[in-house]
């Protein structure tokens, strides 16, 4: 136990709060990008000063998204290779990308119904 507890203080000193929360942002911001451009496809307005319509914005919107969202999941998975069980820990961290990022559209899509 004493063992696992020096690892953690060693992860600790080498920024791994931030790191986590770094990409816990960056998940939430794709996710919100991603209702966004969502959003904007089930809207008939156009935007920017009426120069594009809202479906070309919506696409827009989801294409960059999940791009950024890519790039934030192969960090995170690059980052936990050179942990020991490392195999275990990118399901899992995949598992949680996904479920938080269906749940933030849920959320945002939720609030926009109201």
């Amino acid at each position: 136990m004493h063992k696992l507890w020096r690892k953690y203080l060693a992860l600790l000193d080498n920024d791994l709060c931030t790191k986590v929360f770094d990409n816990f942002k960056n998940l939430l911001v794709c996710a919100l990008l991603f209702a966004a451009g969502t959003e904007a496809l089930h809207g008939d307005h156009r935007l920017f000063m009426g120069l594009w319509v809202s479906n070309l914005t919506g696409w827009g919107l989801i294409i960059v998204s999940a791009l950024l969202l890519l790039l934030n999941i192969s960090d995170g998975l690059h980052r936990l290779a050179k942990l020991r069980y490392h195999r275990v820990l990118q399901v899992i961290l995949c598992l949680l990308y996904l479920v938080l990022a269906v749940r933030v559209v849920e959320i945002v899509w939720s609030f926009r119904a109201e």
